[in-house]
């Protein structure tokens, strides 16, 4: 099924769009939750959620992308399970890449609250549309999927140094970008 039949299925609250959405987006959205979670059983359980999720929210939501549409669910799930299970814990692997971005989005209630959804949308876009494709590939592996530094390295023929100094570089012109538009 493609992207509009496993939606009109969704609509008809057809049971086997869930099976054609682990077919689609299963590997994806599994890949997301194990790079957070860092267990094969945990991610399959998020990924479970991730169904389910779907399953109630469509209708009325009616989404563009269902690639986006669950590996963003897929992603939050992860961190809020992430989050739960390491509470009281130290650092893992997983926790690095938010504890990256946080760094510079420390205010992050505080740019909610100067902008609206779709302008931080757009923002992003922006910034993201602004960096050279390498870049852009090791930003989003790093910060959306949540990849290490070596599986980025190795996917892409990189030193983790080099990969190191594309994130910083990366992370101070998001920084500056927000300064420039006053929401940090």
């Amino acid at each position: 099924m493609d992207d509009r039949e496993i939606l009109a299925a969704l609509i008809a609250r057809d049971e086997t769009a869930i099976t054609a959405l682990d077919a689609a987006y299963g590997r994806l959205c599994r890949s997301i939750a194990r790079n957070i979670l860092g267990s094969d059983e945990d991610a399959e359980e998020c990924v479970n959620d991730t169904w389910l999720k779907i399953w109630a929210s469509v209708p009325p939501d009616e989404p563009r992308s269902l690639t986006a549409y669950a590996g963003t669910i897929t992603r939050r799930l992860a961190i809020n399970r992430w989050h739960a299970n390491h509470a009281d814990c130290r650092q893992t692997e997983a926790s690095i890449p938010l504890d990256e971005l946080d760094a510079i989005l420390h205010g992050s209630d505080e740019i909610s609250a100067r902008i609206d959804r779709a302008e931080l949308i757009d923002l992003l876009n922006t910034f993201l549309a602004g960096l050279d494709r390498q870049t852009r590939v090791v930003f989003v592996r790093r910060y959306w999927n949540m990849d290490t530094l070596a599986d980025i390295s190795a996917r892409l023929g990189l030193r983790e140094g080099t990969v190191r100094v594309k994130l910083h570089r990366a992370r101070q012109k998001l920084r500056k970008e927000l300064e420039r538009r006053d929401l940090l």
